[in-house]
């Protein structure tokens, strides 16, 4: 195959980012609860209206939290984040568009990423983020390019393949039992669900239905979502899950976004492994071990500056040419 190959989206959840992922509840939830009597249904029951209210407050706490964990791990260079977005590209918009225009809706984005036609089905429209913190962090991914196809390694920047999808550490959460003791959490797949577990013991605390495309083959555990392998005799899909406990409680997880990446990769239904690495880079193995395709996400968004009349992009289309006009 030639490569970069492109690959849309089939699905993507209607909120758009896992921050706006409907109402979930907070692991910060319990810990508040913890600080009433432990004869009062509110802090036994996780479901009661006084653990409801108080987890819109925990949620603030538990961003609070990340924020500052955030800060402290930016003062270190073997501790500080290297995914974050830290160039982007921008031009001018032209006169001739004005961004007062009452009767159009905003300035719509038209362009082509290296490897794709600049017209017909490999257009891509890029999409508006109104919001920097969702700009910058939160926006799940447009698409996927498949760059390239190495032999295949035991490791990948360090990080070994899983031997099956269980034991995924979710470094992001934690849970807390009416005792107020704290206990750490893993990702596991078995018997058909989705299992939210104890790390130590396995004891399931929540447990959730696979219904994304395929056979749930493999998942990682990066930025708050499950990042999914789904194979089936007809092609190979990656799903991004989240892994917010939603309130009320779902049967499934919630879905994000859906790639069918059975065009993009040869002999696709071998595909059973997958790792994230800490620049958000993906890879893919398959069950013969021939193989990792390395594979990145593309986030196609824009934000405007009307002031200095600037439109600013995530991903890079100075070769490909960008069109710019009222919609």
């Amino acid at each position: 195959m030639s490569y970069p190959i492109q690959v849309p989206r089939t699905y993507v959840n209607p909120n758009g980012n896992v921050i706006a992922s409907g109402i979930y509840r907070s692991y910060i939830t319990q810990d508040l609860a913890n600080d009433f009597p432990a004869w009062m249904h509110l802090r036994q029951n996780p479901r009661s209206v006084g653990q409801q209210l108080i987890s819109s407050v925990a949620v603030h706490l538990e961003k609070a939290e990340i924020d500052l964990e955030y800060n402290l791990k930016s003062k270190f260079l073997n501790t500080s984040p290297v995914d974050e977005v830290d160039v982007l590209y921008k031009i001018n918009v032209p006169n001739s568009i004005s961004l007062l225009d009452a009767s159009a809706s905003g300035v719509r984005c038209i362009a082509a990423p290296p490897g794709c036609s600049p017209s017909g089905v490999s257009q891509i429209y890029v999409q508006e983020s109104s919001s920097l913190e969702d700009f910058y962090y939160n926006n799940i991914p447009t698409g996927l390019e498949v760059r390239s196809a190495i032999p295949y390694s035991s490791t990948i920047d360090g990080i070994s393949w899983n031997t099956k999808p269980s034991g995924i550490v979710d470094m992001e959460s934690k849970l807390f039992d009416v005792w107020k003791i704290k206990h750490d959490i893993a990702w596991c797949y078995a018997d058909g669900f989705i299992r939210k577990q104890d790390l130590e013991t396995m004891e399931d605390y929540e447990m959730y239905m696979w219904d994304s495309p395929g056979a749930l083959a493999d998942m990682y555990f990066y930025k708050g979502m499950l990042w999914c392998i789904g194979s089936e005799a007809s092609g190979c899909y990656l799903t991004i899950e989240s892994t917010k406990t939603q309130q009320p409680p779902l049967n499934t997880l919630d879905k994000m976004a859906t790639f069918n990446l059975t065009d993009a990769i040869e002999n696709p239904t071998s595909i059973d492994k997958i790792i994230v690495g800490l620049d958000g880079t993906v890879w893919l193995a398959d069950s013969s071990k021939t193989f990792a395709y390395e594979v990145k996400p593309r986030y196609d968004y824009f934000t405007m500056d009307k002031i200095n009349r600037n439109i600013y992009f995530r991903e890079d289309y100075r070769d490909s040419g960008v069109f710019v006009s009222n919609t």
